[in-house]
């Protein structure tokens, strides 16, 4: 019993504080900083290990012997020097000192110290006098926290919790001892314990704090190796304690409890122990809480968004340039993009010092995607892979990372990659989700490219097939002025008039044939020039060659002619089918008319038809619609949406007004860029043009 009364709840738990304070202090000795902050932190550090110690030792409660005051008052002393130290620079220890706050701060300490060790205060005013310490650190605590800025308050906040949270207790135990005159039992028991976990968030704190300059910094496989051991050690204690506990109060059934208790916590220890998982998590969490990035994430993000955005996504180098940008995301210097095609088979859309894919490496990639075709896993070949090498001899292998390329629809390829064995990186945790935010944006710029290559495409093929509904309608017109022709052939045919006309007009045919099939075979074609043309010659001719088989035949009206430079054969088109629709609209004995006249720099041609005319809403939704026709089989619909089309490409206008059942008229306005001919196009007529 003796024994087992010398284990106080109290006594293990500042022992377990003082183990803690330990370990933090040779955390913080083991950087490199030297300032006013980081020194007062360590000594204040190591005041609270020696307190600790203290009473884990001496089995008392405190404030009642000189050593407790002592220690006591140190401790508070060192914590309101730091946090003096922490609200404003200094640059050395005696610096700060010499302070009139700081010597302040310490005569008002030592002089509360030298009143509890020669005068007989009462136990109230004892604690009353502590009372008043823990509120003079609290205030401190509240300028520090004031005194940051906004971008920076972030970096205090563990410290503000970590300490205000220890003199917040302090407080509530010294307040309830100086109401009462006497120290809790229960809160002092749980002091110990209190303090031991407020070193794991200062720990937090003091990393996280960079105006200090202390970076923790200790061997990551030392760490994880004592830190292992020292939670088996801490673990079997806690066995053993818990174990006496269920002896000394478990009664008839003590023994069965502790033993079965023992072997169950030695069963777990062991599965924990044994755990690879367990061991890797472990070593994740210290790697991810007490060490330093391996990368400036800021610049990395900035350098790969400097590169993705100088790569011409229609460029034929882009998979290159994108490959390089990748690499240099880690420093990498070869590598290479590989595609998963259909039936298993690998294209390599980009090579960076390094030779093409070996019969090793392509068996070794189509390995993968059968392993981790639904998964997003990331392969150091320096690393055990099981199935994923087996019997691939090692230097075929000029590869070292495997990154994969994932869609929507699964894994779309991978990037391989490999560098000097010097400045090759350990694909840890940390590398694992750097490379993984790089692939996704790689990957987006991939299926960027992918789709503007289908965009592109498909553009060509509707560019084409626009083209060749155009043509289709210009055929249907070169077919119907063959069946004109070949009904006046057998009236006509004699006609020596009639045989010259049909030559001319069989010629202006083949002529828009030859065009037509050009466009077609050579759409990759430039332009053609564009020439000079009489517009009232044109006009004239389009409507004696291909609209005076039909009547009613239109008649022209040309108040002043001009020159345009366009593409004449579609104006012409462009003017036929306006025509065209015109006579489809209108019965034999109406009339169509075409006025031709200059006004200052515009060309404006006016076509007016007595026919059957249109509704404002077929106008508005669907004249100029294409593909939209009123003339079922017989039309395309696309007539007035090309001469549209044209007119506005040529920096025109047309405009429509119609009247249902008294006709239509269309004006078109041109720009004009050469002088008015000086001869009108009526002489032109009068010869029979």
């Amino acid at each position: 019993m003796a024994f087992w009364e010398s284990f106080s709840p109290e006594r293990i738990g500042f022992a377990i504080a003082a183990l803690a304070y330990l370990a933090l202090s040779l955390l913080v000795l083991t950087t490199r900083s030297r300032n006013v902050p980081k020194s007062l932190l360590l000594a204040f550090i190591l005041s609270s290990f020696v307190w600790a110690l203290f009473y884990a030792i001496q089995d008392t409660l405190p404030y009642n012997s000189a050593v407790s005051h002592t220690l006591e008052v140190l401790r508070q002393l060192l914590l309101l020097l730091f946090l003096l130290a922490a609200l404003r620079p200094h640059k050395t220890i005696k610096d700060f000192i010499f302070k009139n706050y700081s010597l302040l701060i310490i005569g008002v300490l030592f002089g509360w110290l030298a009143a509890c060790l020669w005068l007989q205060l009462s136990a109230s005013l004892l604690y009353t006098g502590y009372l008043g310490l823990c509120v003079l650190a609290l205030a401190l605590l509240e300028a520090l926290y004031r005194r940051s800025g906004s971008s920076e308050r972030w970096q205090f906040k563990p410290l503000l919790i970590a300490l205000a949270t220890g003199i917040v207790f302090d407080f509530v135990l010294l307040a309830e001892s100086a109401l009462f005159a006497r120290i809790d039992t229960q809160l002092w028991q749980a002091r110990g314990f209190v303090f031991a976990l407020l070193v794991p968030v200062l720990t937090i704190s003091i990393r996280r704090i960079e105006a200090w300059g202390i970076n923790v910094y200790i061997s990551r496989d030392i760490v994880l190796q004592s830190s292992l051991v020292l939670a088996a050690g801490l673990y079997l204690c806690l066995l053993a304690i818990t174990g006496f506990y269920l002896r000394y109060f478990g009664g008839s059934w003590s023994e069965l409890l502790q033993t079965s208790f023992i072997v169950l916590g030695f069963a777990l220890l062991l599965l924990l122990v044994l755990s690879g998982t367990l061991r890797r998590r472990i070593k994740v969490f210290i790697e991810k809480h007490f060490f330093a990035n391996r990368f400036d994430y800021r610049e990395q993000w900035l350098t790969l968004t400097s590169g993705l955005k100088q790569i011409d996504i229609s460029h034929h180098d882009r998979h290159q340039k994108l490959l390089r940008v990748w690499l240099a995301s880690i420093n990498y210097t070869q590598g290479a993009i590989v595609q998963y095609r259909a039936q298993g088979e690998l294209k390599t859309l980009a090579l960076q010092q390094r030779n093409a894919l070996t019969d090793a490496e392509q068996t070794l990639l189509q390995r993968y995607f059968t392993l981790y075709a639904n998964q997003n896993w990331q392969v150091d070949l320096r690393e055990p892979q099981g199935k994923l090498t087996e019997g691939l001899a090692p230097e075929s292998l000029q590869l070292q990372l495997i990154l994969p390329i994932r869609t929507k629809d699964g894994l779309w390829g991978v990037c391989i990659m490999q560098t000097d064995s010097d400045t090759k990186l350990r694909l840890n945790w940390e590398l694992r989700d750097y490379l993984s935010l790089v692939s996704e944006q790689v990957t987006a710029l991939l299926l960027l490219m992918q789709h503007s290559d289908k965009l592109s495409e498909n553009a060509q093929f509707i560019a084409f097939s626009r083209m060749s509904a155009f043509v289709v309608h210009d055929l249907k017109n070169v077919k119907a002025q063959l069946d004109l022709l070949l009904r006046n052939a057998q009236k006509h045919k004699h006609n020596p008039e009639f045989i010259d006309d049909s030559f001319i007009t069989l010629e202006a045919m083949q002529q828009r044939l030859d065009h037509m099939l050009l466009q077609l075979t050579n759409k990759h074609s430039k332009e053609q020039p564009q020439r000079s043309f009489s517009v009232g010659k044109v006009l004239t001719q389009v409507i004696n060659e291909r609209c005076s088989g039909k009547l009613p035949v239109p008649q022209v009206d040309i108040i002043n002619d001009s020159e345009l430079k366009l593409d004449q054969d579609r104006f012409a088109n462009v003017m036929f089918h306006l025509l065209d629709n015109a006579q489809h609209a209108t019965p034999s004995n109406g009339m169509i008319k075409l006025v031709l006249n200059r006004q200052a720099n515009h060309l404006h041609i006016t076509l007016e038809d007595s026919g059957s005319g249109m509704s404002a809403d077929f106008i508005e939704k669907r004249l100029f619609k294409p593909f939209d026709t009123t003339k079922g089989n017989a039309g395309m619909g696309i007539g007035v949406y090309d001469a549209q089309v044209f007119i506005e490409q040529a920096g025109g206008t047309i405009q429509v007004t119609s009247t249902l059942g008294k006709g239509t008229t269309f004006s078109i306005q041109l720009p004009l860029h050469s002088e008015p001919l000086l001869e009108p196009t009526r002489a032109l007529l009068a010869q029979g043009l």
